[in-house]
């Protein structure tokens, strides 16, 4: 899929499609997404604004951001992200950006987490 067709040309797309293409958290919805796509992707917490949400998480894959995606609802690691993917499982929505090459995804990784500073990557905030 070219740049074109994923709806992101810059960084700044790449970030709109990240706050505004959200879908619900749950295996057979990223069970569509496709394989071996590197990217950076997001998990959200609905927020008092309807149809507006709070980051909960930022994350890269620079392998298959399916199965990352994949990972963390089956066996996460992070102990504050699990505890909020346990308290609110069925609210949880996560939207992805496909990115070209690692230093693209590192980029786009380190800005979103700068400026929506989630709560469960305060460690990489350091």
């Amino acid at each position: 899929m070219s740049r074109a067709e994923q709806g992101g040309t810059t960084p700044f797309g790449l970030k709109y499609r990240l706050e505004k293409e959200v879908h619900p958290f749950n295996r057979d919805q990223v069970a569509k997404l496709p394989k071996d796509r590197t990217g950076v992707y997001a998990l959200w917490l609905p927020n008092e604004i309807e149809d507006a949400y709070d980051c909960l998480y930022v994350g890269i894959s620079t392998t298959c951001i399916r199965r990352r995606l994949l990972q963390h609802i089956t066996n996460e690691t992070n102990p504050k992200l699990r505890r909020q993917l346990r308290m609110f499982r069925d609210i949880v929505r996560y939207s992805v950006a496909f990115t070209e090459g690692h230093q693209e995804t590192l980029a786009l990784e380190t800005a979103v987490i700068r400026d929506w500073q989630p709560e469960t990557n305060r460690a990489k905030l350091g």
